[in-house]
């Protein structure tokens, strides 16, 4: 199978100062608190996010009470979410690792959301399913989500563009995005650029690309049930019924056999 190489937003490497501004929205609390009640629904103790960027979900359920454990691939977005532990004196622990072979321990839940999962191939992603099931007790659950390939018509992916006007540390960061579709390999690559004005320095001007790996519900049932997981739930991203040429993200609930 030939390896698609995706790439990542410029924020998850290069520029993580920048991250949190980019990427933690309005509607992030609404999303947490969903994840919350799923939590909550299934009686879970522990939690790994296994894709914990800055820690958004990570400080959220340390606030409601989870032991909850940190990881991401990303050393530059780990050191800012341990300096957000350390400013509120929490003990939370952040752990360097890759989500297709970290190993960690057994947890009751693991998560790793907002399209986490399309940044690494089919094949990769299956290896991810397998090491996720190792990292679980046996009933625990796996919650992520995924852009809905069956629902990506042209105008879905035309109304995924956007242009925002960020400021972070002082810095004004204008960004203008677009994306483009291949669906016979589920494929969606996204356009951006960048205007970053810092205090007394020229302006600067990036442009950057990557793409996202997205999937169909039943693709994604398909390669949960050969790798030891069953389906819970399949709904959209703010608990809502699941429509399969309609919804624009898949969030599943599945749990360890």
């Amino acid at each position: 199978m030939e390896e698609i190489e995706l790439g990542l937003p410029l924020e998850y490497q290069q520029m993580p100062e920048y991250f949190d501004a980019h990427n933690v929205l309005d509607d992030t609390q609404d999303k947490n608190a969903l994840l919350l009640q799923l939590l909550k629904q299934h009686k879970i103790c522990t939690v790994l996010d296994m894709t914990c960027g800055t820690g958004s979900q990570v400080f959220y359920l340390n606030k409601q009470g989870y032991n909850v454990t940190g990881s991401d691939f990303s050393p530059a977005l780990l050191d800012i979410a341990r300096k957000k532990a350390a400013s509120s004196n929490l003990d939370i622990k952040f752990i360097d690792g890759d989500m297709r072979s970290l190993n960690i321990g057994k947890f009751d839940a693991i998560i790793t959301m907002f399209n986490a999962i399309g940044h690494v191939s089919k094949p990769d992603f299956e290896t991810t399913l397998n090491n996720i099931n190792g990292n679980l007790n046996r009933g625990g659950i796996y919650v992520f989500d995924i852009f809905n390939l069956a629902a990506m018509s042209d105008l879905m992916v035309e109304n995924l563009a956007m242009e925002t006007t960020k400021t972070a540390q002082g810095d004004k960061i204008h960004n203008v995005q677009h994306s483009e579709i291949n669906r016979e390999k589920g494929l969606l690559t996204s356009f951006d650029q960048y205007t970053i004005q810092k205090a007394n320095a020229e302006v600067q001007k990036l442009n950057h690309s990557f793409t996202l790996q997205i999937y169909t519900a039943q693709q994604i049932q398909d390669m949960l049930s050969q790798n030891g997981f069953e389906i819970v739930c399949q709904c959209a991203m703010d608990g809502t019924e699941f429509v399969e040429q309609a919804t624009e993200s898949i969030l599943t609930i599945a749990r360890k056999l």
